[in-house]
This record gives structure tokens, sequence and C-alpha cells, in this order.
């Protein structure tokens, strides 16, 4: 496999991140029956969060085609998709970027919006959406990650073939960094961490990163991809001491507004 596509398939294009584990907590420890109903599946892969009763956020390269008129399932229900809205500072990588030094890579995804907003032909009234975190205060923040992608340990990373059973699953981690439109978080090595400690791989981007205050859910981040550096090809994704990097909500409240606002 060409490095460029198997850097594809670890990172960005194959939409989402799944949970990528402690090495030292039973696997079963990270499992969920039940996904919050917030959380959707894309049509072709990654996840949406719905945040209005006719509208779901996402990241923008989960985006793979025209999804206009495909249906979506959310709670019991589906849904047809109306429209999509892609930020207009978000750009595809030349393939000049995905061979090599990863620092040029590196550089792109940091410079760019991806985040992207899906309008549903009607309304939702069975499923509560969840609410938008405005605050510029995520550093120190708990937060909770899902996600239904490849599994794995921080030891020997993601493993892709396990993508294909599409277990939910959850982790937690800690924001320690906010810098413009991203938060970060490191995936630490046991033992001094939390007790599902993790990081997002291959197969749930748009994914949401959750908060809760007084029990309630607020919408922090969305997956997007991890920090790697080196050459590509020797790029092996959900190592312990990575670092992920999650659409920073925040920044975004404004244009989400304006395109709810105006369509």
């Amino acid at each position: 496999m060409k490095a460029w596509l198997l850097f594809l398939l670890c990172i960005f294009s194959i939409a989402s991140h799944a949970v990528i584990k402690r090495h030292d907590v039973p696997a079963e420890s990270y499992l969920l029956n039940d996904a919050p109903e917030y959380l959707i599946d894309l049509p072709h892969e990654g996840h949406g969060v719905l945040i209005h009763e006719q509208w779901v956020v996402t990241v923008a390269h989960t985006i793979f085609y025209d999804y206009r008129g495909i249906e979506l399932k959310i709670g019991l229900n589906h849904y047809q998709i109306e429209n999509v809205f892609i930020h207009p500072e978000f750009k595809k990588p030349s393939k000049s970027l995905l061979t090599g030094d990863l620092a040029p890579l590196m550089s792109f995804l940091k410079a760019r919006s991806d985040i992207a907003l899906i309008k549903l032909s009607s309304p939702i009234s069975s499923v509560q959406p969840v609410s938008l975190y405005k605050n510029t205060n995520e550093i120190g923040k708990v937060i909770t990650v899902f996600g239904k992608g490849a599994t794995g340990d921080g030891l020997k990373g993601e493993v892709l073939e396990t993508k294909s059973s599409k277990q939910l699953n959850q982790f937690q981690n800690i924001v320690d960094g906010a810098e413009a439109n991203w938060l970060t978080f490191k995936f630490d090595k046991p033992p001094n961490v939390l007790p599902l400690e993790g990081m997002h791989g291959s197969g749930d981007s748009g994914g949401p990163s959750i908060t809760y205050r007084e029990n309630k859910a607020f919408l922090v981040g969305l997956s997007s991809w991890q920090f790697a550096y080196g050459d590509i090809s020797d790029f092996k994704a959900g190592l312990y001491d990575t670092t992920a990097y999650q659409v920073r909500v925040s920044s975004y409240v404004n244009w989400i507004m304006e395109i709810m606002h105006h369509e």
C-alpha cells in the first residue's frame, strides 16, 4: 500500500476516530451498550452531533461526496439531509503533502477549519440535542469522547482490522491545550492517568467530546486528527504520548449560529 494512502487510512480520510485504550485496563471497560442519542452515524464513515432540532455538526473531512437526499438515523427514525455547509477555510491536502516529512502536512492541518454543518429536511422532536460549549476555559476540563471505529492500545497502537466491528466505545482525557481553532490532549501512559484514559483512532472523526456541568452535557470538541512527526511511512496511530487535535467548538459558535440563522 502506498505510504500516502496508508496515512489517509490512519489519520483523516477514513472519517472517524475510534478508541485506543490503556493496555492495562480490560478493553470491555470502554464499551458502551447505548450511544447518546445526539451521536449520529454519517452515510459513509464518521459521526455527527445533533446540536439543534434540524442541525448536525461534524468535521468537514467526513463529507466524502454530495450527501443531499441521503437519510440519517437519529433516535428511532430516519431524516433526510437537505443541505451541507462546509466551512470556507476547509481545504483538502494535495498529494505532495502525503509523502515524506510530516511537518508540512501538520502545518496544513493546523491552518484549516475542519468543520461542517448538516441541515435536515425536517425538525426532530424525539431526540434532545446537545448544547454547544461557548466558554473559552476548556483547558483542564475532563472530556468524554465517543467512537465506533478501530481499537487498540497505547503500546501497540490501533489495529485497523478491528474497525469493521463498529463497536461503541468511550474514553476520557483532559484538555491540555487550546490554540485558536483547536483543543489538544495527550494520550498519557499509565499509571498516573484517568481510569479510562484513551485516544481517538481510525473510525469516528466528527464524534463528540463532551464535558458535563450539573449533569448537563456540553459539546466541547469534535475528533479530527493526531499530531505526528518524522516520515509518513513510519507513522503509527494511537501510541502513548501522541497528541490529539479536536475542533474547538467555542471558536466556531458564531459561524454555526450565522449559518443556522440564515438557512
